[in-house]
Parts: C-alpha cells; structure tokens; sequence
C-alpha cells in the first residue's frame, strides 16, 4: 500500500478492502481512481486497482448475462481453487470421465441411453496440490444458445468454470460432435485456448480517441478504430495496441463478456472397435483446420489414459503455487492457488484483504527471487513454487 495517497483516495480504498460484496468494491473502486491524485509514487497501485476493477465489472457482467435465462438456475459455487467443467454431446461418456477422475463409482450416473445427465453433477480431484471441482454438465445440443434442453444454462455454467473439458465419442462420428460443440460456444461467446486480444481500452476524463501504437491494427488505420469506437458509445478513450490484432480481436477487445477458457479433449471409449480410425480422422480434421486443441484419448471401462491427466489439467489453467513461511521458517504444506502474473498483493487478498492496510515488505525465496529471502514489495510478481513471508 503506497503511503503517499491522498486522503479521499485512501478512505475509498479502505472501504473496497472492508466490502462485503462485489457491488461495494465495484462502487470503491471506481471511486477511488476517480478521486486519486496521480503522481509516480501511486502508478503501480493505480494500474492494480484499474485491473481489478475491469475483472470485477466482467465478472458482474457474466453473472448478469447467466440471470438472463428463465426457469431454473443451477450454476455450481466455486468450492476449490479452481472448477473444471466437463462437456460433451449426448451420451458421449462424461458421466465416466467424472467417475474415473474423482476416483468414484457413485460421483455421477452413468448409463447408454441418452442424457443420463440432467443437472450438474459434481466431484473433485487434486493436482500438485490444488484442488479441483469437476462438474460434468448436461448435454450440448444443436440450439442449445437459443436454450434447448436447458442449454443457455449449461453455457452460464461453463463460463463459470476455470477450464474445460470436450469430451467427444470416438465411436459416433467425433468431427461431428466436435462441430457441434464448437459452433454452440462460438455463438454463445465462448472462445477455448485463445489469448485475449492484444488491446487495452482505458476511458479518460477528456481528450476524444486516442490511438497508440496503431501500426498492429491489422484493419484499415486510425479512421476505422476510431469511427469502430464511437459506433459503440466511446467518446473519450485511449486505445492502446500491444501485439498484432485483426479486426474481429478487436471488436472482441470491446465485449467484457466474452470468456477465454483453457480446455483439453478427451476422446472417450478407445478400447472400443472402430475407436483408432474415428480418432485418426479426429486428429486430422484438427490438424487441418489449425484448431488449438489438445487431444487425449482414454478409456474409462479399463482406466487407461488416466495416469498424467491430473497434471496437464493443472498446465491448462494456467495457475500458481505460492507457499506461505511463518516465523520459525516452517512452510505451509498446502500452497495458495494464484493465476499466472500474480503478485504479492494477489497472495495476500487472498490471506487476508485487511493485512494489506498494514503490509510493511515480504521476503520470496524460489524463482521470482534474486536470492533466497529477498526484500520485495507488493508488485513483484510471483512464480510457481515460491515460498513467501508477509511481514505487517
């Protein structure tokens, strides 16, 4: 926490930290980088608090978007450090995938006729010590955005999710199904294993459109950014490229409620005759169209294919470990799970929010460090396996 805020920023702040919920802390927040007074000493604690605000107005907007559905809501609370949701077609062996990574005969049904599957079900797994909420969810159909057999909500609950799981049935046509899947989440505004886009949209007091670094914009110049951005409503605004961008990007960079998920295909039932050639042609259709999709193929009636999946879930989400130290140097045996870019802030939000109005330095040992120990701030960021002490 800088020293140097100015009294109203700092009353703002504080109230954000003590925010029950996430209409408060929108309301702070935006408070506080409207009355903050700017200068070098506050600008990493500005940017921090513009990130957070931005991740908690996409969040409200997912949540809103996810209410819009009628009838009955059954999203699944985040219980774990991260949920995983597992989705396929119809009858394409979810409820086996459930069962054979939560370890469990009875975490799902599982049946050969089709949606066995109703409503979520759910189960949990660990992966280098974080743990893992599975959710398997209903079957997606064709239409299911227009809300066949209950599929906006199916859509809410794979936004909710962290990363997700296709499941495609290598004895039925997979290119299909696959299709299927891709095409009902592209529509609903769910992009898998694609980077946001290389963009950042800051609005200001005045000043009109300001373009920099508009040399990546792969349209047609500054006219057609600019007249891009008073057609959705911008009137004072800098627009900053950071890397390569196409026209569609950009327009994606302008919607708050699109989800950018990892995810992993699992191709079910292999020990199955037919099963290798229908994944020959699986591979292939992938190949050819540059998807960016991992497969693995496995098989739970004789559990192979099961031995690593743990850890390459774990890789997808693209998550840390952070340990915590004490002051007799003991280091806590379960880590505090973080998204990659973390800093010391995000693991002490974490610990506990009002420890950062007294936060004095922390001391990181592992690869973040310079050397074992070393003196750091709130804005150094973290690496997987650090180990931190808080000093308040």
């Amino acid at each position: 926490m800088p020293i140097n805020l100015n009294h109203e920023a700092q009353v703002e702040w504080d109230k954000y930290l003590e925010a029950s919920s996430m209409e408060e802390q929108i309301a702070h927040l935006e408070r506080f980088v409207g009355v903050v007074v700017k200068h070098k000493g506050v600008e990493n604690h500005l940017r921090m608090a513009k990130q957070k605000l931005k991740r908690l107005k996409a969040t409200q907007e997912k949540m809103r978007q996810a209410k819009k559905g009628s009838g009955e809501r059954w999203l699944v609370p985040k219980g774990e450090d991260a949920q995983i949701a597992i989705i396929g077609t119809v009858n394409a062996g979810k409820s086996s995938i459930l069962n054979s990574l939560s370890h469990s005969d009875s975490a799902a049904k599982v049946g050969a006729y089709p949606f066995t599957t109703v409503k979520p079900e759910v189960g949990s797994t660990t992966a280098r010590g974080a743990r893992l909420q599975l959710v398997e969810l209903p079957a997606i159909v064709e239409g299911s955005v227009r809300g066949e057999m209950s599929g906006k909500l199916v859509l809410a609950g794979i936004r909710n999710s962290d990363c997700v799981i296709l499941t495609i049935d290598l004895t039925h046509n997979p290119v299909e199904q696959l299709k299927l899947i891709l095409k009902e989440l592209s529509v609903g505004k769910i992009r898998l294993n694609t980077e946001k886009p290389s963009v950042i949209i800051e609005k200001v007091g005045s000043g009109n459109i300001q373009v920099f670094n508009s040399h990546y914009y792969e349209g047609k110049g500054n006219d057609e950014i600019t007249e891009i951005m008073r057609t959705k409503g911008y009137m004072n605004v800098i627009v900053r490229f950071h890397g390569p961008t196409t026209v569609d990007q950009f327009f994606d960079a302008l919607d708050y409620t699109i989800s950018y998920l990892p995810a992993i295909i699992f191709a079910t039932k292999g020990d199955v005759k037919g099963s290798k050639s229908n994944y020959s042609t699986l591979m292939e259709y992938i190949s050819t169209n540059k998807l960016p999709l991992e497969i693995i193929p496995v098989s739970s009636s004789n559990n192979e294919g099961f031995d690593s999946i743990e850890e390459t879930i774990f890789n997808k989400l693209n998550k840390i470990r952070v340990f915590t130290r004490n002051n007799v140097g003991d280091i806590s045996e379960r880590p505090i799970i973080l998204d990659k870019g973390s800093t010391i802030e995000n693991a002490i939000e974490v610990l506990s929010k009002k420890m950062l109005r007294f936060f004095r330095f922390a001391r990181v040992w592992g690869k973040s460090a310079k050397f074992d120990g070393e003196k750091v701030g709130l804005d150094r960021i973290l690496e997987d396996g650090d180990v931190i002490q808080v000093f308040a």
